[in-house]
């Protein structure tokens, strides 16, 4: 028989014939792709979404998740987070806080997800062992800043599958802090000392996210002048710096009230807000919160700020709650690892 000729034939049908299995394969290898990455129908979440486990340590990241509808991905908390929980959320297992770590719980849980707040010096060489040996991805969130709160409120997002409505939240509280600046830009500005703390004697100072808030509130905040960050003060520190309002946290305890017996020793300070009774209860947590409910919180202290003088503050005054949900990502848990 002669074959002569006929190789050139034979590649070249080979040839298509490799070819065609590439394509196939690569056909393949794409639908597997797709419906790994989003076997839902349209309208619904992808499975990765579906499936987050999330446990959050930093209790301001466990308000935000709930705020942008995220609860039902929460799988353990702190024990500081039972007030932003809805009610089926209520008793998930305590994972950790600032501080400590249940190890054994969080293995036990399988999340998909741990978000902490630390320095990243500061993370223990066990946890970081741990999440590589179980496969989850760790969020280190930051909250020092307002800008801080719409970058770490994207990641959370991303982590739970819910994108779009992080940045609805965020869109949302952008234009409301726009908004009170516009307000307020050419009001008179009051000197106002916020005393976060009063029991550890601890004031908001600059370059912090309440200081921000102050600022488009409309006022000016005298605590900046004696640093950064929440700094540990005096009476004397208090009296020099001369504040026109004086805020005085006092979260999770009751309301204000008339003649309330807890103002007594700030309306001795020879200061001009004890003399125009501008001293004010801020007894819920929502002016030294980080979360996208940012605007409503600012709102509440704007109009703390900018009350008259002796209308509604001093001995014969009812002061006022913030209007908003809290977080516990305050300045006096300092001492149980909260970076200042």
């Amino acid at each position: 028989m002669d074959f002569a000729g006929c190789g050139s034939e034979y590649d070249a049908g080979m040839s298509d014939i490799g070819r065609r299995c590439g394509l196939l394969c690569w056909m393949m290898a794409l639908l597997a792709l797709s419906l790994s990455c989003a076997d839902a129908a349209p309208g619904e979440e992808p499975a990765k979404a579906r499936e987050a486990r999330i446990v959050s340590t930093v209790p301001a990241a466990t308000l935000n998740l709930v705020l942008i509808g995220a609860a039902d991905r929460l799988v353990g908390v702190t024990k500081y987070d039972g007030p932003y929980l809805p009610g089926e959320k209520k008793d998930l297992p305590v994972v950790g806080d600032y501080q400590t770590m249940n190890y054994e719980q969080l293995v036990k849980l399988k999340p998909t997800v741990l978000v902490i707040q630390t320095a990243e010096s500061r993370i223990p060489p066990r946890l970081k062992e741990l999440v590589k040996e179980q496969g989850i991805e760790l969020l280190n969130m930051k909250f020092d800043h307002v800008a801080d709160i719409w970058t770490s409120v994207r990641l959370l997002g991303k982590a739970a599958g819910k994108e779009a409505e992080a940045e609805g939240a965020i869109k949302k509280g952008q234009g409301e802090l726009e908004e009170l600046r516009m307000k307020y830009k050419d009001a008179a500005h009051p000197k106002v000392l916020y005393l976060v703390s009063p029991k550890l004697m601890l004031m908001c100072g600059g370059g912090t996210f309440i200081d921000e808030m102050i600022i488009a509130a409309g006022g000016e905040n005298v605590g900046a002048k004696a640093g950064e960050g929440f700094i540990e003060t005096s009476r004397e520190t208090l009296v020099k710096l001369a504040p026109e309002v004086l805020l005085i946290g006092a979260r999770e305890e009751t309301g204000p009230v008339r003649d309330d017996p807890r103002l007594e020793k700030w309306m001795e300070l020879p200061v001009p807000a004890a003399r125009n009774k501008r001293v004010y209860l801020v007894t819920d947590d929502g002016s030294q919160m980080a979360s996208v409910n940012i605007g409503k919180n600012v709102r509440a202290v704007a109009e703390l700020i900018h009350r008259g003088e002796g209308e509604g503050a001093g001995r014969g005054a009812v002061g006022r709650r913030a209007d908003a949900a809290t977080t516990q990502n305050h300045p006096d848990r300092a001492a149980e690892g909260m970076p200042r």
